[in-house]
């Protein structure tokens, strides 16, 4: 190899170490991505010019202004008003109860609210309710974390509707525009996948949970923080109000029907969207900066910067073509789809699934670019693989979070996670392999 693809090859380490690593020692992921720029900035592998159009990219300015108009969203009153109608309805069934919670856990995760933000929320008021009915909740807690995160990102609105654009920008990084992600397309690999694991979270998975809470039940902190969140923001007027339902609503349908729209960059649209929203008044200026996800645009900006180097100094061919042959240059779809889901998945359960996603897209990328294949499907099971992360309470916060509420201890989580597990792997290879084939006709 060249100096410079020893001392590109060095940055990537340092930049997938620090994420491996980094929270140990208190340095987060964001930190870790600035100094991967700066590196790869003063190795002058690239030009300060070129680094700074990756750092800006379309891709960035489009997550900034959907997480602005998500925010916008979750300050209107929707949850609370949805919340109670899922109690008043339930009628005290409680498989009817439990669909109502999984139905609303599925539209938050889908709207703009994290998984762990959307568990924190509903997570609480679903223990009260079965508190109420006199179910245990250990009955009803793993379900609703299961649809949490299998469910995230799966609709094509608000910042799920940056995904395409997102492995787009990464698809230009790293040189290889031979195929690009449509905006439906996240959806086409993954809503019924998701709706499977809803229907087994409903049907299935409450009676694979224990019958008692297994350790002690703890749901003061989030249910605190819920608390928290309502007493420090008092609700919009009803004029507010209104408008942050319109601005999202309007936000999303101009982001379906970009195309049509006469060629508005999707950047442009989510950031006319949050500026509407800062503008009347439904976010202040201090909620639109506080909503921006520094961490993923740093993050997006560092792979972009590093994934650029690579190219520039022919590293990226080189992984590419080396990953390529370990896997013997197959052309079957069905075993590359099965490498990029089972590997990440695995490393999901022990580490943060932004950090998992940061470390194999330019692989995934490098390797189908040096098979000359599709990389659409292999992407979606990346994604799939880090939305399966609820077998350990290190792979994600919501699980964390659902120890505490359903009172469960690792062997439960264990005997409760391995059939969705075989769910979204087999079935997710299955499918989307077949709608996305590694090599079209």
């Amino acid at each position: 190899m060249t100096t410079q693809m020893t001392l590109c090859l060095a940055i990537l380490i340092f930049m997938i170490a620090g994420y491996v690593v980094g929270g140990k020692f208190n340095i987060p992921n964001g930190a870790v991505a600035m100094m991967a720029i700066v590196l790869t900035s003063l190795t002058g592998i690239l030009p300060a010019k070129e680094i700074l159009g990756n750092m800006l990219s379309t891709s960035s300015m489009q997550i900034i202004g959907m997480f602005i108009v998500a925010a916008g969203f979750s300050r209107t009153q929707a949850v609370k008003k949805v919340t109670q109608l899922v109690y008043k309805f339930s009628g005290g069934n409680f498989r009817v109860m439990l669909a109502g919670y999984a139905v609303l856990i599925f539209i938050l995760v889908n709207i703009g609210l994290t998984p762990m933000t959307a568990f924190a929320v509903v997570g609480p008021l679903a223990a009260t309710c079965c508190s109420d009915f006199d179910v245990s909740p250990s009955k009803m807690i793993f379900p609703l974390a299961l649809v949490c995160i299998a469910g995230c990102g799966v609709l094509p609105v608000s910042v799920a509707a940056t995904t395409y654009v997102t492995n787009n920008g990464y698809l230009e990084s790293y040189g290889y525009t031979d195929y690009q992600m449509g905006l439906l397309d996240p959806m086409k690999g993954r809503l019924p996948i998701a709706l499977i694991i809803m229907a087994y979270a409903i049907f299935i998975a409450p009676k694979l949970c224990p019958d008692q809470p297994s350790a002690e039940i703890s749901f003061a902190d989030a249910e605190k923080k819920a608390k928290g969140r309502k007493e420090e923001k008092a609700p919009l007027d009803p004029f507010r109000e209104f408008l942050g339902y319109a601005i999202f609503v309007a936000t999303t349908l101009c982001l379906i029907f970009q195309k049509q729209l006469g060629g508005y960059a999707g950047w442009q649209i989510a950031f006319a969207g949050a500026a509407l929203v800062m503008f009347t008044g439904v976010l202040t200026p201090k909620e639109g900066i506080n909503a921006i996800p520094m961490r993923i645009v740093l993050m997006l900006s560092a792979a972009a910067v590093v994934g650029g180097a690579m190219a520039e100094c022919g590293l990226g061919q080189v992984i590419g073509d080396t990953l390529a042959s370990m896997i013997g240059n197959t052309r079957n779809g069905y075993i590359i789809g099965a490498l990029f889901f089972f590997i990440p998945f695995t490393l999901t359960q022990f580490m943060n699934n932004s950090s998992v996603g940061s470390i194999f897209t330019p692989i995934v990328i490098l390797t189908c670019q040096s098979l000359h294949c599709n990389p659409v499907g292999p992407l979606l099971l990346l994604y799939a693989a880090r939305q399966s992360a609820f077998w350990t309470p290190a792979a994600t916060g919501t699980i964390a979070l659902a120890v505490g509420l359903g009172g469960y201890d690792q062997k439960d989580l264990i005997k409760m996670s391995w059939i969705p597990s075989l769910i979204i792997g087999v079935i997710g290879v299955l499918w989307i392999m077949t709608i996305f084939p590694a090599y079209p006709a």
